[in-house]
């Protein structure tokens, strides 16, 4: 393997470069991504089947069947572009191109999805279909360089380990905006008007997006690249798929991203219908995205001396029990006062352990891709970031395709009382299923590379990197 650093074009001392410190504004740079995909990931989940189905006035019967054929396309092209990816580098990087490359049309069909332009009925499907189609793919692709940028930029453990906590706390910032934040703006720039509003807060969160994909392609620099050799051109996408799918951890994560998301999605996407229609007050998605801040925020804090004391599997495998017992007692909680802060209560002991939690859950996956290469001699980072990619847009889109066929089942009909049966189908979606979906993440027990196994594959790997490059 070639150790460069691409930008310059020169061959880079791997003795020099293994210890050099990230600067602050590159570990911002490599994870503020991670901020954006969640934004709109949350966008998505939480007020497009609203948008479609109340303002649009899609049915939601072809809701769900634009979400599923949308997976479909995205389980062709995620995948190839994952490979392409990995096999490729451009003059301008490997992976910080594509920031720029993909960034932009996301934000413009970001934008566009969430725009009415008073089409006629036919045409509003026609509208929509492109429209999502594209902002789907987009979204989803994106996760290749995004996630595989990190073994590019630095080797160093601690640096991992910082990114994922700044990566996180963007994260958090990015979620609550779209949670907290997105709804009163956007009620606030229409005038009385939704659609108006949708267009022009998703107008902002485009340019937004813009922004930081400048900021990321100005801030970066490429160090450890593999590559594009003719060996590594010859690999096949099965010899890549086997790599990755005989890593026993790279799959227990996989399954764990998909039941985690999948189940967040599912509430997101009923969470506006649900406090709307069973608690009549729609202004409870704000408070419930404002109660949840500072117990993540205090379970992040608290998460580096827990995961210290009891490892990582054990701090995952506790918060996906607990979200599981919180998840299903929803379905116990009455529509009155007391019901409100039952369920509030319920969250901000949810949102404590996923707090401390996701940092230690987000090292897993750099250390199920540095056993991957340790193992096969394969590089193939970038397929597995498209993969995770593909899984949590994956899980994105199902939940909205379960939610809306629910809806459509349980007899939910926009703007008028719901019947006691709708109401029942509203808990459930909200309750039960939910934690079905949820017990899957419990997968993590059997995740076995410890610490002093990332120890030593890091030892192994940097020792490699070393003879190559002599």
């Amino acid at each position: 393997m070639q150790v460069t650093e691409v930008t310059q074009n020169q061959p880079v001392s791997v003795n020099q470069e293994e210890d050099r410190k990230l600067t602050f504004r590159e570990k911002v740079a490599g994870t503020i991504g991670g901020m954006m995909g969640v934004m709109h990931n949350q966008i998505i989940a939480t007020f497009l089947l609203f948008f479609y189905t109340d303002i649009m006035e899609i049915s939601p019967a072809y809701v769900a069947g634009l979400f599923l054929f949308a997976r479909i396309i995205d389980a062709i092209l995620v995948p190839v572009f994952g490979v392409f990816v990995d096999k490729v580098t451009t003059p301008w990087g490997k992976y910080v191109p594509y920031f720029v490359i993909l960034g932009v049309p996301t934000a413009i069909f970001g934008w566009l999805t969430f725009t009415d332009f008073g089409l006629s009925p036919t045409g509003k499907l026609i509208y929509i279909s492109i429209t999502y189609l594209v902002y789907s793919i987009l979204i989803s692709i994106k996760y290749a360089p995004n996630t595989a940028v990190g073994p590019a930029i630095t080797k160093r453990i601690d640096d991992r380990i910082s990114m994922g906590q700044i990566g996180y706390i963007l994260i958090m910032f990015g979620a609550l905006f779209a949670s907290l934040g997105f709804q009163p703006i956007y009620k606030a720039l229409g005038g009385g008007s939704d659609a108006k509003g949708f267009s022009l807060m998703m107008g902002i969160v485009a340019v937004i997006g813009i922004v930081v994909a400048i900021f990321q392609v100005t801030s970066l620099k490429e160090r450890y690249i593999d590559q594009s050799s003719k060996e590594k051109m010859r690999l096949s996408f099965k010899e890549m798929y086997v790599a990755v799918f005989t890593n026993k951890a790279a799959v227990i994560l996989y399954v764990y991203i998909l039941a985690i998301n999948l189940a967040n999605g599912i509430r997101s996407a009923i969470m506006i219908h649900y406090f709307k229609y069973y608690f009549n007050n729609e202004g409870l998605l704000v408070t419930y995205g404002a109660v949840s801040i500072l117990p993540t925020f205090i379970g992040v804090m608290l998460s580096g001396p827990i995961t210290k004391r009891f490892g990582i599997k054990i701090n995952v495998l506790t918060a996906a029990i607990v979200n599981v017992v919180c998840t299903a007692s929803v379905m116990f909680i009455p529509n009155t006062s007391t019901g409100v802060t039952l369920f509030l209560a319920l969250n901000v002991i949810a949102a404590f352990f996923l707090g401390v939690a996701t940092p230690a859950q987000g090292s897993m996956m750099p250390a199920a891709m540095d056993y991957t290469e340790w193992k096969t001699g394969m590089n193939v980072s970038g397929f597995m970031g498209s993969i995770q990619g593909f899984v949590q847009t994956l899980a994105t889109a199902v939940s909205g395709a379960i939610a809306a066929g629910a809806l459509h089942l349980v007899g939910y009909v926009p703007g008028i009382e719901q019947s006691s049966e709708t109401i029942f189908g509203l808990k459930l979606l909200m309750g039960i299923l939910p934690a079905v979906v949820l017990i899957f993440t419990i997968s993590v027990a059997w995740f076995d590379i410890t610490e002093e196994k990332q120890k030593k594959i890091a030892k192994d790997l940097a020792e490699r990197r070393q003879q190559s490059a002599l």
